[in-house]
């Protein structure tokens, strides 16, 4: 069996928005809003650091920030 060498690709940082709330249901209704292009360098705390900076310009309240980490695994 190979060894899996794993490579890690640029990450997108993603707010989840609060833009209203459903009528119907009293349920919020989430828009959100991706950066890519996030180094894989990138720090986790930074990556956090700035990302409560952006959502403090955001016209929404933010109910979750989001990582999505991308790997490439190869041989």
């Amino acid at each position: 069996m190979a060894t899996v060498i794993v490579v890690p690709r640029d990450s997108a940082l993603q707010f989840r928005l609060i833009t209203g709330t459903n009528p119907e249901t009293g349920a919020p209704l989430i828009e959100t809003k991706t950066f890519n292009k996030i180094k894989s360098s990138a720090l986790d705390q930074d990556i956090y650091d700035v990302a409560t900076s952006i959502a403090g310009l955001q016209k929404y309240p933010v109910d979750e920030i989001r990582v999505q980490k991308e790997v490439q695994l190869t041989e």
